[in-house]
Parts: C-alpha cells; sequence; structure tokens
C-alpha cells in the first residue's frame, strides 16, 4: 500500500510541475491583456489552480489546498469579468504561485509553510473586487515584494556604477500606503533542487535510432572478426568504413540525447524583467525569439546566471526611465531583444537594449584610474576595443551599488564563465543607442570537431568553433603577402591585414623546420616569416603548384622548396581575428575532449587534451587565451547586427503513431509495450528463475529482480518451457521489475489508433494489427498491479465483471484524476472510454452510442467543458436519457444548480471511491 501511495504522490507532483511551467508566463499575458480578458487564457490557469486544488484534498495537503482555491476563488472573478486583472492583482497571483510550487516540490513538508500573507493578500482582492479592486489590493495588501528568486550571485563585491551618461540611479523609495498591519506577501526562495536536473526527456524516436544503431554495431563488430580471422584484407577495409560511419552516426546521436531547448532557460525571463522594470520603474518590452534552439544540457545549466545577469544589467542601467526617454526622442517604453540562433555549428545568444548605451570615455577613465590598462596602450586602441575593458577583472565605476545590478563589476565573471563552456563574449555598443552583449557557445562539450595541425614533430588540435579558415601561401608569394608592421608580422588577406602569431613563439620553444633529405628538425635561422629565397614573379600562365614543383626539383636550399610556404590557421577570438602559424595542416577530427591535470592547470594556452587513433596524446589549444599572450590587438569586430527574420517553424507535427516493443508469448500469441518504457532486454536461463512464497525473482546485478507474467494476471496462453527465456526489465518507482517473455523481439511503429475493446481485459489495454497479428498491448502498471497478490495457473480472476456493468464514458483533462477514476472503475468490471475534454468525448459517444450507459465528466475541461457535454448530450434523441454524473472539486451551490438545469442528475466529489462505484451502479441499473 505504502509503493501505491508514493506512486500516487509521484504522478500528483510530477503533473502539478508541469501544470505549474508556463503559470507564471500565462499571468503576465493576462495583465498585458488588460481589459480585453482571454477567457481562453483564464480559463487555462483556472483549470491548472483547480486540479492542483482537487489532488491536494484527496491527498491531504491542506495547505496546497487553501491557496489554490484562494487563487482560484479570484480567476473566476476575472473569468466572469467581475475583475480586471491590473499588475497590483497579478503580483499577488504570481508570488501566491511561487509559493505553490515550492510547496508542490517540498510536498511532504508543505503544511509547515506559513501562507498566511499570501492568503489575505488574496482575501483582500475579492473583498475589494469591482471597480475598486485595483487600489484595494494596493492599499489593503501593502507594497507587494516583487524581488524575484536570485540565482547566486556572479559578481564581485566591489562596488560598482553603471558606464553611462550621468542620469540618477537610484530607485525612489514607494510610499507605505497600507495601514499598521499590513499584509506583505514574500518571494518564494529557490526550492531545493533547483540546480541540476538529474533526469531529462529523450524523443522515442532517437531511442529506437539508437537501438538500431547499436544492432547495426554488433552487426558490425562480428564482421570485423571474421575478416580479422579470415585475414581478408579487402573485407577489412570494406567492414572497417562500416563500422566507422556507424561509430559516427552513434555518435551523433548520442550527443543529441543531451541537447536540451534553450527555452529551459529563457522561460523564466518574462517574469524577471517585468519584476525587474517594477522594481526601478521602467516600462521594457520583451521581445524573445529562437527558444526552439538547443544546446547540451550542461551549457543550459551554466548560462542561467550568465544571462540572468546580463538582463539585470540591461534593465537596470542599459534602458532609460520614461522620462529620460521622452527627453531623447525614444518611445516610452524600452526594448529589450533575447534571441538565440544557430550560426556556424555554434549557439549565439543575444541580449539588446534600445538603452543609452556605454560611455566610452567613462569607460576609458574608470581603467585608467584602477591601473588596469597602460595610457599608452588605451591609445592605440579603437572604440569597440575600449568597450571591452568592462571585462577586465577589478574593474568597477563608482562608490555605490543599487539592489539590481552594476554594469562592468561581474561581467569579467560573466565572460570567465563562459569561456570555460569554450565560448566567447562580445560588445556593441552605441551612445545613445544601445548596447547588444553577444554569447557564442558550443552546442557540447564532450565531443567537438577540431583541426588538427603540427608545429615540430608534436600535434596540436584547434577547435573548430575558433576556426575562420586554413590559408597556405606558396613560398614564391611569402614576400608579397606578409609584411611587417611595427614589431607585428601580418599577412594581406583579400585586401585586409590579419595579426600573425607563430605557435612556436607562443609556446616559447626554438623554431625548428624540417629537413626534407634527412630525419630530424633542424634549427630555423630566419628571424621573419617573409624571409625567403624564392623568385619574385610566376612566369606568364604557371600557377603556384607548379613553380612549388619546379622549386623542389631544381633547388637543394630548403628556402627554395615547398615545405618553405606559410600555413596558416585563420581563427576568431576576442572579437577579432589572427591568423596562427603552424608547421602542417593535418586532417580534420571528431574528437573526445579530455581535462588536463592540475599541473597544467595555470598553463592557460591549453584547453584541454585527447587521445590520438594511434594512442598519442595531443594538446587542444585555447585559442582565446593565444591571442590575449600575444597581446594581440584587435582589428575587426565580428558583425553583430543581422536580420531579425521570422524563425523557422519547429518542423515537429504530431504523426500520431508509437513506436511498440513486440515479443512473443505463449503459443502463437504476440504482445507488445511502448519502448520508452523498456530499460533493457535480458536473455536468461530458465533455471536461473527462483520461486519463493509464490513469487517468482531473478538474481539480478547483485539484487532481486522481482518477475512478472502476463498470463497470471490476463487471460492469455502461459509462456512454454523453453531452456532460454527473455526478461523485459522496467523502471517501476524507485526499482527496477522484469517481465518474461520469450523471441522473437522486434520493434514496430504504428498509428496511434488502437483497439481498445475487443481484447480489453486487465493487463491488456488493447489490440493492434502489426505485421497480419493481433498483438496484444500489455499495460504493465495493470500486471504490476494484479500480481500484488499472485495468481496461480487456472486460478479465478481477482476481478469478475458486475452482472448488468456496461461502458462508461469518462471525460477528464488531468491525467492524474483520469489515470485514479478509471482504476476504480476497471476494477469494479467495468469497461471505460476515456476522453481528454468534452469534445473528444462527443466524438466517442457518436461512435459508441450503444454500448455507453453511462457519462462521467469533470466540469473544467478546455476545447469543450462538462456541461458543454452534458448539453450535446441532452439534445441527442439518441442519447437524451443517458445517466450523466459531474465529477469535480469545485462544487457550490450556484454550480450545482446551473449543472442540474442544463441536464446533470448527480454531482460528485472527485476520487471518493465509496460514493463513486455506488452512485455508478444505481444509475446503471435505471434503464438509458
Amino acid at each position: 500500500m505504502r509503493t501505491q501511495d508514493d506512486e500516487t504522490l509521484q504522478v500528483y507532483i510530477d503533473e502539478s510541475i508541469e501544470l505549474l511551467a508556463d503559470v507564471e508566463n500565462d499571468f503576465l499575458a493576462i495583465e498585458k491583456s488588460g481589459a480585453e480578458i482571454d477567457l481562453g487564457l483564464v480559463n487555462k490557469v483556472f483549470r491548472t489552480a483547480h486540479s492542483i486544488k482537487g489532488g491536494a484534498g484527496f491527498l491531504g495537503f491542506g495547505n496546497v489546498k487553501e491557496l489554490a482555491h484562494k487563487m482560484e476563488n479570484i480567476l473566476g472573478l476575472i473569468r466572469s469579468r467581475e475583475l480586471l486583472p491590473d499588475k497590483g492583482i497579478i503580483n499577488v497571483l504570481l508570488l501566491a504561485a511561487d509559493a505553490l510550487r515550492d510547496m508542490i516540490n517540498n510536498l511532504r513538508e508543505s503544511s509547515a509553510k506559513d501562507i498566511s500573507q499570501h492568503i489575505e493578500a488574496l482575501n483582500a482582492i475579492v473583498a475589494g473586487r469591482g471597480a475598486g479592486a485595483s487600489s484595494a489590493v494596493l492599499a489593503g495588501a501593502g507594497r507587494v515584494s516583487v524581488e524575484p528568486p536570485r540565482a547566486e550571485a556572479v559578481a564581485p563585491t566591489s562596488q560598482p556604477e553603471p558606464v553611462l551618461p550621468a542620469a540618477s540611479q537610484e530607485v525612489p523609495a514607494v510610499p507605505d500606503r497600507a495601514p499598521a498591519r499590513t499584509v506583505v506577501p514574500e518571494a518564494a526562495p529557490p526550492t531545493k533542487g533547483a540546480g541540476a536536473e538529474s533526469t531529462l526527456r529523450v524523443h522515442v524516436s532517437l531511442l529506437d535510432s539508437l537501438m538500431n544503431m547499436a544492432g547495426e554495431l554488433v552487426l558490425g563488430r562480428n564482421q570485423l572478426l571474421q575478416a580479422i580471422y579470415a585475414r581478408d584484407s579487402r573485407m577489412l577495409e570494406v567492414v572497417g568504413q562500416r563500422v566507422d560511419l556507424i561509430t559516427t552516426e552513434l555518435q551523433e546521436a548520442i550527443m543529441m540525447t543531451r541537447l536540451q531547448p534553450i527555452s529551459n532557460v529563457f522561460g523564466k525571463i518574462p517574469r524577471l524583467v517585468r519584476d525587474l522594470a517594477n522594481e526601478v520603474g521602467k516600462s521594457v518590452d520583451l521581445v524573445v525569439s529562437g527558444e526552439e534552439v538547443e544546446l547540451d544540457k550542461t551549457i543550459i545549466e551554466a548560462i542561467r546566471d550568465p544571462l540572468t545577469h546580463l538582463i539585470r544589467n540591461a534593465v537596470d542601467h542599459g534602458i532609460e526611465r520614461p522620462e529620460e526617454r521622452i527627453r531623447a526622442g525614444k518611445d516610452l517604453r524600452g526594448r529589450l531583444l533575447l534571441r538565440a540562433s544557430h550560426e556556424a555549428g555554434q549557439v549565439t545568444i543575444e541580449v539588446a537594449d534600445d538603452g543609452r548605451g556605454l560611455d566610452v570615455d567613462k569607460v576609458e577613465a574608470a581603467a585608467l584610474a584602477r591601473g588596469l590598462v597602460a595610457r599608452e596602450q588605451v591609445r592605440e586602441m579603437s572604440a569597440k576595443e575600449k568597450i571591452r575593458l568592462i571585462l577586465l577583472p577589478g574593474f568597477s565605476m563608482a562608490d555605490r551599488i543599487t539592489d539590481v545590478s552594476g554594469r562592468g563589476v561581474g561581467m569579467d565573471v560573466v565572460k570567465t564563465n563562459v569561456e570555460k563552456l569554450g565560448g566567447q563574449v562580445e560588445i556593441d555598443s552605441r551612445l545613445g543607442l544601445g548596447t547588444t552583449i553577444g554569447i557564442k557557445l558550443p552546442l557540447t562539450l564532450a565531443i567537438i570537431s577540431c583541426q588538427l595541425v603540427r608545429d615540430a614533430m608534436t600535434r596540436y588540435a584547434v577547435p573548430q568553433v575558433n576556426l575562420v579558415e586554413l590559408v597556405r601561401i606558396p613560398a614564391e608569394q611569402v614576400k608579397k603577402r606578409i609584411e611587417k608592421v611595427g614589431d607585428a608580422s601580418v599577412v594581406r588577406l583579400r585586401g585586409r591585414l590579419l595579426p600573425l602569431v607563430r605557435l612556436a613563439d607562443v609556446l616559447e620553444r626554438e623554431r625548428r623546420y624540417h629537413d626534407p633529405d634527412g630525419v630530424e628538425y633542424k634549427m630555423d635561422r630566419r628571424q621573419r616569416l617573409a624571409d625567403r629565397r624564392s623568385r619574385d614573379l610566376l612566369s606568364p600562365g604557371q600557377d603556384e603548384s607548379d613553380c612549388a614543383d619546379a622549386s623542389m626539383r631544381n633547388n637543394g636550399d630548403r628556402r627554395y622548396r615547398a615545405a618553405s610556404a606559410v600555413n596558416i590557421a585563420v581563427c576568431a577570438a576576442a572579437g577579432g581575428k589572427f591568423g596562427l602559424v603552424v608547421d602542417e595542416l593535418l586532417d580534420s577530427e571528431e574528437i573526445v575532449v579530455k581535462p588536463l591535470g592540475r599541473h597544467f592547470k595555470h598553463i592557460k594556452i591549453y584547453a584541454g587534451a585527447t587521445i590520438m587513433g594511434d594512442g598519442s596524446v595531443a594538446l587542444i589549444l585555447d585559442v582565446a587565451n593565444i591571442a590575449r599572450d600575444a597581446n594581440l590587438i584587435t582589428v575587426e569586430h565580428l558583425e553583430q547586427s543581422r536580420a531579425a527574420g521570422q524563425d523557422a517553424d519547429d518542423g515537429i507535427a504530431e504523426n500520431g503513431r508509437q513506436n511498440l516493443l513486440v515479443f512473443s508469448g505463449g503459443e502463437g500469441e504476440q504482445f507488445a509495450v511502448p519502448i520508452d518504457q523498456v530499460l533493457r532486454i535480458e536473455k536468461i536461463k530458465a533455471a536461473q528463475i527462483e520461486e519463493i512464497g509464490g513469487k517468482r525473482i531473478l538474481q539480478y546485478r547483485d539484487r532481486t529482480l522481482a518477475l512478472y507474467n502476463v498470463d497470471r494476471v490476463a487471460r492469455v496462453k502461459p509462456l512454454p518451457d523453453r531452456e532460454n527465456l527473455l526478461v523485459i526489465i522496467f523502471q517501476h518507482d524507485d526499482r527496477e521489475v522484469g517481465l518474461l517473455a520469450v523471441e522473437p523481439v522486434n520493434t514496430s511503429e504504428i498509428p496511434a489508433a488502437v483497439d481498445e475493446k475487443t481484447h480489453r481485459q486487465p493487463g491488456i489495454r488493447g489490440s493492434v494489427i502489426i505485421n497480419g497479428h493481433v498483438t496484444l498491448l500489455v499495460d504493465i502498471n495493470e500486471i504490476l498491479k494484479g500480481s500484488v497478490v499472485e495468481a496461480r495457473p487456472g486460478a479465478v480472476p481477482a476481478v469478475v465483471p458486475l452482472a448488468g456493468s456496461g461502458t462508461i464514458l469518462y471525460a477528464e483533462d488531468s491525467a492524474f484524476f483520469r489515470s485514479q477514476v478509471t482504476g476504480f472503475l476497471r476494477e469494479a468490471g467495468y469497461q471505460v472510454l476515456e476522453a481528454i475534454d468534452g469534445q473528444i468525448a462527443w466524438e466517442l459517444l457518436q461512435k459508441n452510442v450503444q454500448e455507453v450507459r453511462l457519462v462521467l465528466t469533470d466540469v473544467e475541461m478546455p476545447n469543450m467543458d462538462g456541461l458543454g457535454l452534458t448539453a450535446k448530450i441532452r439534445a441527442d434523441k439518441r442519447c437524451s436519457r443517458l445517466p450523466i454524473i459531474a465529477l469535480t472539486t469545485l462544487a457550490s451551490e450556484e454550480d450545482i444548480a446551473r449543472g442540474r438545469e442544463i441536464g446533470v442528475d448527480e454531482y460528485l466529489i472527485k476520487l471518493d471511491r465509496e460514493s463513486l462505484l455506488e452512485r455508478v451502479a444505481a444509475r446503471l441499473d435505471q434503464k438509458c
């Protein structure tokens, strides 16, 4: 019973968290619509509160039930247009939703939480409804705190001043208008475990793909072994290519399992912007795009704090106050753009505001005052390079700090955190027009694409996310294309100058060259890259490769050889580009990143290491730190402005199909289970199965695995006696369980339409035709439930259909209530047709009007509610006398009277099992 209670509790928690996921944004949309109330959206939030309240009441969590009920009352007033959802009311509802979410995340301790302030604030709204509701809330409920739960701080403890034109940064205090006894709801603290999630959702089709590729890999391994034993070199080559292809596809699929939509982070931003804007007295419109872009789960979790910091900066210091914007000739409302997009194998996140921008002179003065940069360096910097000074550690502007943020302070930490993820931070700001901060991130951290290079006799890897292009300058053109500017070498590339850095110089080792007539690397005496004994001009009609070949044939000196060509990897870092000069450009490869040991941590030019196919180790170069170490001054800035075109549609459509694992049972019988429920399949010997206390078990991985048979619950043929059996392993609560089966096993994709009538019985949810065979769909939950008391072969089934029982149509949008009530009815022997709203229930009734003998319906549902369904039934002569019972947790006298007027026969409280079964039996005894 304890297990069943825990299962019920977890179902309720999971459903409630899912329902609350969109509540914040729904409330903000309701607030934005103002007097033009979107009833569909209000009904959606109302149903959320309604469902949470009902489940909490059934499970005995009084605080959750009471708070949800109070929220439900206010939403009911908004729905009936008795209350206008202004900012004050939405404030209280948002804070109540925070408290509700916190209690659900810690449900067993919810009774200890003090919700009195929220209850009083909600009651104050109800008491002051009507024309004066808004003022009643503000005056009666006191000043509502809008401070959102804060992410872990990323700023140092120094005190910043925004790097902006002179403007007042203090937020005027809101005078208290409340009496001595005020209601001040507090923002919910961060919930436990709000950090990294231990689980994630993976699409079933991706799991199918992984399973297929794993099978292909096993086949390839077997073929490879055969080729080795046969010493067939041709077969080895063919099979090796096949294994390589499968491994690449498998790697890509595994990487995709960790990808999560960035909406997991973006979804929290609208509430943050709204609360911050209210706190600092500004009006801000947030525009979000690219929410479908996917990133590695680790990056998604790590980017939350830096992104929050940037949003705070933009709202607090970037966007001006309304009066300042009017003086500047701007729109009263500020505009904040949050955008994510794919770009060259990376994800770019941009935070752009149309505010006052950064004051370059103030940035320069602050950096000089703190000794972060020399005056000589500043003179050589462009305006964009000066703006990047705010990223330096220790940069600060002033003597005070606001409660929200400080541009400059903390930006160095944002930059450090982003670079730890292999990303880059870019800044573009124009005084009086606004600031754009871009973050470039890799899709994943575990496996990256790299360009291999060799310098002297050592291989290195350059991440392709930092690589722009590869350039090889033949010896004959080196003098013309490589120049000296001051002490730096530059190359002229498509009319622009590109600074060059020798990898050997960065590594601080002696430059060497490879002697083509020997096997050693010799010291390179050249002081300049352009030092070549080369012909100045090519002959007419002669290309570079011909000239290089001629040089190799006709000249013994190495400076006439093709080896004298300069190989350059053009890299992007720190908002600019530079050329990394190496001895050789090798292949590009997908590599697995390995962290460096602590003895390498102080060497910043390395980002990690990888093990190559031959077992040697190649160090991965950190391009950003190489640029910094070489003291490069960037000469160009990556483009920040791009057309804000409409994002491509999500490309995901409901295809109405389901993937199944198909297996055999008794003689001639075929079964299937949804493949997403299956953990793995094991082959065992029948002799390994033990039977203790009437239960079958298997000693499996140093634990006891409970085994179940379909034939011990459902009326199907028993398993045949075989030496080898299969165990299909499922996760049930916190343990694994096994279902016995026999081969063969296969996978199949079927239409979602399933015959749930012909073969429906305990343990079998229905049937479908697969490859010409009737396949029974196993309900693993019913198998486990039906096997609590193990039935022996030939025993009478535990559930016997009642005499005169019939089919019941049940309409309920909550999966939690639907599963519970359906379970009650089916245990009593009734056939149940389930529908997730009134519209689907009506369609099911049209198809099964002769079989359905009673209708159970929830009242609050999307598309068509319970009363709408009742009205349609009563208007149809074929079923106008059908008994209708409404199940609800909201049953005021007014609601009951309205329902009875439309045609509801009875109102019952949800999950009152005894009353429900009693009244269903009584109604079915009557003729419809």
